[in-house]
């Protein structure tokens, strides 16, 4: 893997960070000339010239470390990293410019020497790291190993403490260093001191508890929200988001409620369009059409199916005995059991008509071979049939169907216009298996297919030729097969 570094940063960026260098180095050239008695005393020339090395210095240290320590950890961003290399660049700089001016006036007080700590410590690795810190989110990319949990502890609860503690301490140490030189250069009251020293230790103590509760209470809230994101994710589409207090972040837990309730919405409408038709086909139209808004494509294409068509025997006559309110009752019971046999063993209900069933196996990837499943879900609609009748024989009803099986190329896809569609398969494979159907009844068994389904059965099922009958719109006489148990498997001519 490998890790960003100081030759892939932008231009704009190192531009800005060796800026920060400069200005730090202005600002510790002024301040020491101005308060520091001892180093007035030195030509500008002089001071100037160490503070363009110590300049210098830093940006070399500071692009060796972003050059060659690694970015990119499970523990933590990019930018922190460099945030981290940045600080230690910083307290470096200063630690060697305390060193090298100790070294060239030993004579002068340690306070003198500190100086330089105030501009390279405080106002580089405090305040303008954090400005670093900034630009180094916005221009290095976050770590794809850091989990969620983790960029989210980084960002808000580590980050706004790590804020606190600088922008209050800072200030805080800063006055007490001048109230010292107040008291030890000037010989001013020693009180004063004191009175500086308890109002920062009681001021900054308290913010940094606030910013630690600020903090906590922040993280439970964004992990309230990570864990409502998570739900959605997984399927629950009522995650009830909320957070404790009415801002931005409650916005957030508002818009994951109202996401959620849109894919609710929508896995409803999926729901529903599946009971009209197949649900392998909403599916595929939602994914295909509604969810990138794209217009539905009239035509299809051409596949290799296997067609079951099922119909009942006399339903005329059955209508005619049957009050209206009874025969959808009876009806629906008996659609209820064929399709659950049909869709168990993978197959498409393409349609009902009248009391007819269409079925389309194939039509999907990995769903084993077609005919199998063709063949086992005839074999189950008789027995879900015998079992409904059974419930039926109390009302004096009996149901009787045929099932046909043909296997061959047929066109499935969008039937229709623009403003009313039809996903359906049509062709001479459609047409062949219905005329099948045709001819499964007495005294011919209900379930019949052709030779070439039962090539494609190979060594699942015995089978035994029926009948070789001619059927209407097929050139050519043909072959009807059957299951029997033990009968020789019939092989293809």
């Amino acid at each position: 893997m490998t890790s960003p570094s100081a030759h892939r940063l932008p231009t704009s960026l190192r531009l800005l960070l060796h800026g920060g260098t400069v200005l730090v180095g202005i600002f510790t050239f002024v301040y020491a000339r101005l308060v520091c008695t001892f180093i007035c005393s030195l030509p500008p020339p002089v001071l100037a010239r160490t503070v363009i090395l110590l300049c210098l210095f830093h940006m070399g240290l500071r692009e060796l470390l972003l050059r060659f320590v690694p970015l990119q950890s499970e523990h933590s961003t990019p930018a922190r990293r460099a945030w981290v290399l940045s600080v230690v660049s910083w307290g470096m700089t200063g630690l060697l410019a305390i060193i090298i001016h100790f070294a060239l006036y030993p004579s002068f007080p340690m306070p003198s020497h500190l100086k330089f700590a105030v501009g390279y410590w405080l106002l580089g690795g405090g305040i303008l790291a954090q400005m670093e810190y900034l630009f180094f989110e916005r221009w290095l990319p976050q770590s794809p190993a850091l989990s969620p949990e983790a960029q989210l502890r980084e960002r808000l609860g580590r980050r706004l403490i790590e804020g606190y503690v600088i922008f209050t301490t800072v200030p805080g140490f800063v006055l007490l260093l001048t109230l010292q030189r107040f008291i030890t250069e000037l010989h001013g009251d020693v009180r004063y001191v004191l009175e500086a020293a308890l109002l920062a230790v009681g001021f900054t103590g308290g913010a940094l508890a606030a910013a630690i509760a600020y903090g906590r209470s922040l993280r439970r809230d964004s992990e309230r929200l990570l864990e409502a994101v998570r739900r959605v994710g997984s399927g629950d589409f009522q995650p009830a988001a909320a957070t404790s207090r009415p801002d931005e972040l409650s916005l957030v837990a508002a818009g994951i409620n109202e996401m959620a309730g849109g894919l609710q919405l929508r896995e409803r409408i999926r729901e529903a369009f599946g009971r009209f038709v197949s649900p392998q086909v909403a599916t595929e139209f939602i994914e295909k059409y509604a969810r990138h808004g794209k217009t539905a494509v009239l035509g299809g294409s051409r596949r290799d199916v296997v067609i079951l068509f099922s119909d009942l025997r006399d339903f005329t006559r059955l209508s005619e005995s049957l009050a209206p309110e009874v025969l959808i009752e009876v009806l629906n019971g008996y659609f209820q059991e064929m399709v659950g046999a049909l869709q168990s063993h993978g197959g498409l209900v393409d349609k009902f008509i009248g009391d007819a069933v269409l079925a389309v196996f194939g039509l999907t990837e990995g769903q084993g071979n077609p005919a199998v499943s063709a063949v086992s879900a005839g074999l189950e609609m008789r027995r879900r049939l015998e079992a409904y009748n059974a419930r039926l024989a109390e009302r004096g009803i009996h149901l009787d169907s045929g099932i046909g099986i043909h296997a061959g190329e047929a066109v499935a896809g969008y039937l229709g216009s623009t403003d009313r569609l039809e996903f359906t398969v049509i062709g001479h494979t459609v047409n062949v298996a219905s005329r099948i159907e045709g001819q499964a009844r007495q005294p011919r068994p209900p379930l019949l297919f052709s030779e070439e389904v039962a090539r494609r059965l190979g060594e699942f099922f015995t089978v035994k030729e029926v009948d070789t009958v001619s059927l209407k719109g097929v050139a050519g006489e043909m072959r009807l097969l059957t299951v029997e148990g033990g009968a020789r498997t019939v092989r293809a001519a």
